[in-house]
């Protein structure tokens, strides 16, 4: 059976509302009934104060209450004291009526309002059912037998404050007492119509909060519909300060980063097919005009064909190094590496090619120790060949590149800088991007793939290093690295 989230929240909020009152109104009746017996066991030794008074009595006159275990005598000695109290309020209402000038007639005490004593077994009064006489030694002596556990004990003190015996009270009204018995139906029955009362208000209130819990939950559940339908511009209002606020707006970047995603993807296969098309199309172009005689066929043309598969497979190439990189696909070799020795190879190897461009390359070191890395040899001299190709490529002669090393912190910091001309501001952050180049330009021959630089970032984060190119102070780019320095294993 499906059941909706608005559902689940109100059957959840519901039950434990219900479960709730439920303790609560029985706790409240415990409380009642224990205290209303607490309260009817101090009613009846009130009481029994008189009675407690000749029983101290029967105590300092013969040292023990085992009279009182014979049959009889402890109706006999509450009828006595019942009866002494009934000839006390005799005397004192003939008193009253001879001060008011009434002559008072009457012997029984049905004929003086008093109450008629009862015989054979309701003889005795109520305050004296369910109790219990013990001595000083806890024995029963007489009234009924009372369950320890569903009573309350109070000891009987003679004027020297020792504990002569002690009552036993049953907690609660007797069976025969209609009126606590009443009392206590009544209180069960307002704890039914208040438990009853309380599911219905709980149930109300159990809706309008699975109800307000539900909306934006909706809201989240139909933006994820449409994202799953492609529209990737979809975004929730995400006003709330709390968790629920949180959540879309987290949804909110996770769409974002979607649509970026997504623009970046369909950008990579537009300009991948420009940049596969411009070779392609020239080759094309070309082979047809030798087919039709425009161009006349020789050992130079079929050079310029080579020269232009050439670029294609390198283009090819770079594409695939790029795609790696974007996956995080690269088969490294790491290997402790000595790192002013590699850029010493590395400034050997493209001196020439500086020289014949008209351009100086240096190396200054700024660590007078030997600076140690764990990396990929043939990729970080990838790394660095494609940023010292991209220096070749576009710094004017006469100028000079400066390869500058130093140590900061834990990491070794590579920067290569160049002279005039430099890169606006706005073009500093995309210079990684693909196929982006800062002169605008498509042509090939011009500003190479516009991948050289993609793919060193995708290198460099794969050793758990930064690049990023920033103004030189020569004038022109400084592309900087930081690696991290070769840890010694821990024995």
């Amino acid at each position: 059976m499906y059941l909706s989230l608005q559902k689940k929240f109100f059957l959840a909020f519901f039950s434990i509302a219900v479960l709730l009152v439920v303790i609560l109104a029985s706790m409240m009746h415990y409380i009642v009934r224990d205290s209303f017996g607490d309260y009817m066991a101090r009613v009846k030794l009130q009481r029994l104060a008189p009675v407690q008074k000749v029983v101290v009595q029967f105590v300092n006159e013969r040292h023990d209450l085992s009279v009182l275990k014979v049959d009889g005598a402890w109706e006999n000695l509450v009828l006595a004291v019942e009866e002494v109290k009934r000839e006390a309020k005799a005397t004192k209402a003939a008193r009253d009526a001879e001060k008011e000038g009434r002559i008072d007639y009457s012997f029984s005490p049905e004929d003086k309002g008093l109450p008629p004593l009862e015989e054979d077994n309701d003889r005795l009064p109520p305050y004296v059912r369910g109790v219990a006489l013990l001595d000083a030694n806890g024995e029963f002596v007489a009234g009924e037998p009372v369950p320890v556990e569903q009573a309350l004990r109070f000891p009987i003190k003679n004027s020297s404050n020792t504990t002569v015996a002690s009552w036993l009270i049953r907690k609660g009204p007797p069976e025969n007492d209609a009126l606590g018995q009443h009392f206590l139906a009544e209180q069960v029955k307002w704890s039914f119509w208040l438990l009853s009362l309380s599911a219905v208000f709980s149930g109300v209130l159990a809706w309008l909060l699975a109800r307000y819990f539900k909306k934006p939950m909706a809201v989240l559940q139909n933006g994820f519909r449409r994202v799953a339908a492609g529209d990737l511009a979809t975004r929730l209002p995400a006003s709330q300060d709390n968790e629920m606020g949180e959540i879309q707006r987290n949804f909110n970047s996770m769409t974002s980063q979607l649509q970026a995603q997504e623009t970046a993807r369909r950008q990579w296969v537009a300009d991948t097919s420009h940049e596969l098309r411009t070779p392609l199309t020239i080759l094309r172009m070309r082979n047809e005009a030798m087919r039709d005689g425009i161009i006349a066929v020789s050992d130079d043309e079929w050079q310029r064909n080579l020269s232009t598969i050439s670029d294609l497979t390198v283009l090819i190439d770079d594409l695939q190094s790029v795609a790696r990189a974007t996956e995080g696909g690269w088969d490294l070799k790491f290997a402790k590496m000595h790192v002013q020795a590699s850029l010493e190879d590395a400034l050997q190897d493209n001196a020439a090619a500086f020289t014949a461009s008209g351009l100086s390359l240096r190396l200054h070191v700024l660590s007078d120790q030997p600076l140690y890395i764990d990396g990929d040899a043939q990729r970080l001299h990838q790394v660095l060949r494609n940023v010292l190709l991209n220096s070749l490529r576009y710094t004017d002669a006469p100028g000079e590149t400066l390869i500058e090393v130093s140590r900061k912190g834990k990491n070794v910091r590579i920067e290569v800088m160049d002279s005039a001309p430099g890169v606006p501001d706005t073009a500093l952050p995309h210079l990684f991007e693909r196929f982006y180049r800062c002169e605008g330009s498509r042509n090939r021959a011009t500003g190479g793939s516009g991948l050289g630089l993609a793919i060193c970032e995708g290198i460099v984060h794969a050793h758990k290093g930064r690049i990023w190119a920033q103004h030189s102070r020569l004038g022109g780019l400084s592309v900087v690295v930081e690696l991290p320095l070769h840890q010694p294993a821990k024995k």
